[in-house]
């Protein structure tokens, strides 16, 4: 189990004891808990919103109540609310609904696996994943956060974001060995992205999974706000029998569709 102080940076969010609302503790409780710290103990909990035991206590009740939590053993885990929820977005979500046809032709067309991810806050997540004739073993797999310097899903995105986030992204995570590698000040993260962002997509050669190459275009909302992208991957060592610059713009093509979709119309 992680300390307790470990807690308090979970998601890179600093809680001040005595300050955090209703709803932003239970939110810090929520966002704690990942593949690496399934469960959390009523101490961890108590340290983690600042607050007494009794208070946590008090939290976790509400959490359980409304199916959010379960407890187990002494322990506090994810309930089956959130399972219920994972449903209805996939079965409601009006993006997936409108776009999960085209992906899953895309996936027999190309041969290669479709990957639809989105970003909250500053949070990748694989939303949908279509299989194309050669499955691939990938890491990331659908509902597991991405990392958000390493991989062609990633470029895509933050080559489209606003210089002012963009640059309190750099700001947050300067130390991130990630960030390092790709760029060693702001001025060089800058220019990288700004290249990404000319060309239309970003094409990354086993960034995440070894023998995995995936390329990425930007997929956007109606006020042409960055949703996140959409991503093809396939066997490095086996490619599909189509060049690597069709599969780019068929990809940057088919993200412009799913932009327009959402009522925007892709620069």
């Amino acid at each position: 189990m992680s300390k307790p102080d470990d807690l308090k940076t979970a998601r890179g969010v600093s809680p001040r004891p005595g300050e955090a609302s209703v709803l932003r503790r239970m939110s810090l409780v929520l966002n704690a808990f990942s593949v690496s710290r399934p469960a959390l103990t009523v101490e961890e909990v108590a340290q983690l919103i600042g607050a007494s035991e009794p208070t946590a206590y008090r939290y976790l009740g509400e959490l359980c109540e409304s199916g959010l939590l379960s407890r187990r053993a002494g322990l506090y885990v994810l309930g089956p609310k959130v399972i219920e929820l994972e449903f209805i977005i996939r079965s409601c979500d009006p993006i997936l609904h409108a776009s999960e046809d085209v992906l899953r032709r895309l996936a027999e067309t190309t041969g290669c696996n479709v990957l639809l991810c989105n970003i909250y806050n500053e949070t990748i997540v694989n939303v949908f994943h279509a299989v194309g004739r050669e499955p691939l073993d990938l890491i990331f797999t659908r509902g597991r956060p991405m990392p958000l310097f390493r991989g062609s899903q990633a470029r895509a995105i933050l080559s489209v974001l606003d210089r002012r986030q963009l640059k309190r992204i750099f700001e947050r995570h300067e130390g991130d060995p990630d960030l390092k590698r790709i760029a060693a000040n702001w001025d060089e993260f800058k220019a990288l992205l700004q290249e990404t962002r000319r060309r239309g997509y970003y094409i990354s050669r086993n960034e995440l999974d070894p023998d995995v190459t995936g390329i990425a275009a930007p997929v956007f909302d109606r006020d042409r706000t960055a949703l996140g992208s959409l991503v093809l991957a396939y066997s490095s060592s086996r490619p599909p029998p189509i060049s690597e610059k069709a599969l780019a713009q068929i990809v940057v093509d088919t993200a412009t569709t799913l932009s327009g979709g959402n009522g925007s119309a892709s620069d």
